[in-house]
């Protein structure tokens, strides 16, 4: 006799996901997908002749969503307010409400020193990783409030009424001197304190908001990054991790914990998952 299967820890949860097509984002959507939620995920196509990057040996092709009816991708520009609005209401429609969200959606640029970036460069990084979390978390948090509302007016019993989280995808980063990356380490340093307000403003409502910040990710961008500075790891921003860069995978589990239930007393926290590059 086959022992029972472990019950999926999202079953039927209604999740959105920005910057769900590729990298961290898509991990984090098939996760989501196999332990049972519904998600509605957005994203921007991959720069040109970023479908497999080279390192040394190695061919790193990104990671994609696997197809699956309990999917949807929508198209959604998180720099633009009415965008995203737009992308939340068409989740809530598909999918009946909100309970959880992942703001993956983020870009990088070329190394600079600060007085050598363009206001064109610093517009654009601010635009995705500053304004568009801004604009995420505008939309989701009146929609997760009134999907608890809602569940709460039905009647369900008290052990079913899903509790609502937000993991924000910030960057070791963003709580740390960032040189030749002043601009995507300010961005992220936006993202980190976005967080920290958010979760003190819904605290007593029954909404958790949290941020994971990784180092260095097996992602398109990573390798763009390190072919910037000729594979040199001692000059990548932030350090190196000593075993290597992590997987889309391990932060995607580590996303997975916060919106759990067992992450329920976690609130306003910034989970650094870099293999050991803060350890100092």
């Amino acid at each position: 006799m086959n022992p029972a299967a472990p019950p999926l820890r999202f079953h039927n949860a209604r999740a959105v996901v920005t910057g769900g097509t590729s990298g961290i984002g898509a991990a984090v959507v098939n996760a989501l997908i196999k332990e049972g939620a519904r998600v509605v995920y957005c994203g921007l196509p991959e720069p040109e002749g970023s479908t497999a990057q080279h390192s040394g040996e190695t061919a790193i092709a990104p990671v994609r969503v696997v197809p699956h009816d309990r999917a949807l991708c929508q198209p959604c520009d998180v720099r633009d307010d009415r965008q995203t609005g737009a992308f939340i209401a068409a989740a809530r429609q598909w999918m009946g409400g909100l309970d959880l969200a992942v703001n993956c959606a983020g870009i990088s640029h070329a190394p600079q020193k600060l007085a050598d970036l363009s206001p064109e460069t610093w517009r654009q990084v601010m635009a995705t990783n500053a304004d568009g979390i801004f604009h995420a978390l505008r939309h989701e948090i009146p929609a997760m409030l009134e999907s608890a509302q809602y569940d709460r007016v039905a009647g369900q019993p008290p052990e079913e009424v899903r509790g609502r989280a937000i993991v924000n995808i910030a960057s070791i980063l963003g709580t740390r001197g960032a040189p030749w990356m002043a601009a995507y380490g300010a961005s992220k340093h936006a993202v980190v304190g976005l967080t920290q307000s958010a979760a003190r403003d819904y605290a007593t409502m029954g909404l958790r908001i949290n941020a994971i910040s990784p180092g260095p990710v097996e992602t398109p961008m990573l390798h763009r990054a390190l072919a910037d500075i000729g594979h040199d790891h001692s000059k990548y921003a932030g350090g190196f991790p000593p075993a290597g860069p992590g997987q889309p995978a391990d932060i995607a589990a580590a996303v997975l914990f916060l919106l759990s239930p067992d992450a329920r007393y976690i609130n306003g926290a910034n989970l650094s998952i870099d293999g050991a590059i803060t350890a100092i």
